[in-house]
């Protein structure tokens, strides 16, 4: 469906606004000295090490997808010191979201409110619960592509057997955008894709079934041949596959559980993620009884939601963020709950409305986000939380004046995420394992190994150790402290072969301490 030019000129207003409220909430904005979130300080990093020629899981190793990568060495390319271009990146993202809430509300014929306020109600869903977090997590990029399953799924009232072969195609790249940015967020499309086939099945229309396989294997592979032959070429593909699927799935999470317990801890995550946004799941409820009153069919929409609710679960543990990737569900409850009948709706009442959804996304996500309050506004020392960036910028002052024409300082994170030092030293991974990644010794030994290695050889010029709990008074207390949180395979090379160059603390709750080697 086309949208004439003159409800696209109607837009340029909200949308306005909706970038304006991106610019107060978004982590990345500008309006921050930096974006504190260790996940999107890894990926900035590892998009700028795209940029240097460095091969994701080859030359340095991360968890998540090589599309994330792509869209931060984008990002990094217009900006490689700050998160600008990350967020001019997740600008574009929302503006995809809103245009394609406007079709969805073209769809939904909405009375009570005119469809380029009603858009408003798709950056809304992305950015109002505390799953958004400080943005730039994989699901706020996926959610683009959910939502569009969404839309041609409304679109075609639910009739999969309508859906051109063209669009399946469309749905096969957007399956494949998700798969390899992370793959666990497959879940509402692998559903679609199971009922399609057994709708196709049941009707014995297996010519057409085979038509739609083909068109969508083929989307599917247009994406993910890039991928491949990339690596290909940097003759990585053994590095691709070890690392962003076996050690994924074989690693990250696992437990010595029964299966009855395992069973079990899914059970209790599904119910996790139901009672930490349980205002969300009852307005998405209510959209689908909206739907069911209207006598229109929601079934398959349900199997979808539910199948994403899963594979969130499947990761083995529920981080607020992994959630994101359902929230295009809270779009479309929204959307149709504005298509109730208001008797007697003026042009006044309808201008109420339309501020109303304004004045909802500008406050639910502080109402809702409690991580806003740790973002430093430039110029400020702290944030509204009392948390400053002392550590970052103290210690990238110590590596960047060890920089010479002919050398570049290296660092290692070896008991935490990088929480921006990289980025606030200006350099990149000159290791494979440069952070240490959320797995423990028996999970992924490989890394401890390592780090080892690292230490052992002084392969890294500073070393960086966070610490939790007040920063200490005294040298040998921090000592103690370090070597508490040290994992023991690394502790003797950490303390053999560095020496305690700086202590910095940004808060109450955690202090670093940068070695320096001998």
């Amino acid at each position: 469906m086309k949208l004439d030019k003159t409800l696209l000129k109607k837009c340029v207003l909200p949308l306005l606004i909706v970038f304006l409220v991106c610019f107060f909430i978004m982590g990345s904005s500008v309006l921050f000295r930096t974006n504190p979130w260790v996940d999107s300080n890894a990926m900035l990093t590892m998009g700028k090490s795209v940029l240097h020629g460095l091969v994701p899981y080859r030359d340095v190793i991360d968890q998540r997808g090589p599309f994330l990568y792509l869209i931060f060495a984008i990002g990094a390319a217009i900006k490689q010191t700050s998160f600008l271009g990350v967020f001019i990146m997740q600008l574009l993202n929302v503006s995809i979201i809103y245009w394609l809430s406007l079709k969805i509300a073209k769809e939904f014929k909405l009375a009570s409110v005119e469809p380029q306020w009603a858009a408003i109600l798709g950056p809304l869903a992305l950015i109002a619960t505390s799953a958004f977090s400080f943005g730039g997590a994989p699901e706020e990029f996926a959610f683009t592509s959910v939502l569009y399953l969404l839309y041609i799924l409304n679109r075609y009232k639910q009739d999969v057997t309508d859906i051109p072969l063209k669009t399946y195609f469309l749905l096969g790249i957007n399956l494949s955008l998700i798969f390899w940015n992370k793959f666990s967020m497959v879940g509402s499309y692998a559903v679609f894709f199971l009922w399609v086939a057994g709708i196709f099945l049941y009707q014995k229309q297996f010519k057409k079934l085979l038509k739609v396989i083909v068109a969508a294997v083929l989307g599917f592979l247009v994406i993910s041949a890039v991928f491949l032959a990339y690596y290909a070429i940097q003759h990585s593909l053994a590095n691709l596959f070890q690392i962003y699927f076996v050690q994924n799935i074989n690693s990250y999470g696992q437990t010595n559980q029964s299966t009855l317990s395992k069973i079990w801890s899914l059970l209790f995550l599904i119910g996790k993620e139901f009672r930490v946004f349980a205002v969300t799941i009852l307005i998405i409820i209510a959209g689908w009884i909206k739907a069911i009153h209207d006598n229109k069919p929601v079934a398959i929409e349900i199997s979808m939601f539910l199948g994403a609710v899963l594979f969130v679960a499947l990761q083995h543990r529920v981080n607020y963020y992994y959630v994101l990737i359902w929230m295009p569900f809270l779009t479309i409850a929204l959307l149709r709950l504005l298509q109730f009948q208001i008797p007697k709706m003026n042009s006044l009442n309808k201008i109420s409305f339309n501020l109303l959804i304004v004045t909802c996304l500008i406050a639910i996500p502080f109402a809702n986000n409690f991580d806003l309050q740790q973002l430093i506004v430039k110029g400020d020392g702290t944030s509204y939380s009392y948390e400053s960036n002392l550590a970052q910028r103290k210690f990238g002052n110590i590596i960047r004046d060890k920089k010479t024409k002919n050398h570049q300082p290296s660092l290692l994170m070896v008991n935490d995420l990088d929480k921006g030092f990289l980025l606030a030293a200006d350099i990149l991974p000159s290791t494979r394992y440069w952070q240490k990644l959320n797995m423990n010794y028996e999970e992924l030994p490989q890394m401890y190994h390592s780090f080892n290695d690292y230490l052992v050889h002084k392969k890294v010029d500073f070393v960086i150790v966070s610490v939790p709990g007040v920063q200490a008074n005294n040298i040998g207390t921090v000592k103690q402290q370090v070597s508490a949180v040290i994992d023991p395979h690394i502790r003797k090379s950490l303390f053999a072969n560095y020496r305690m160059e700086s202590v910095a603390a940004n808060g109450p709750d955690v202090y670093y301490v940068l070695y320096y080697r001998k």
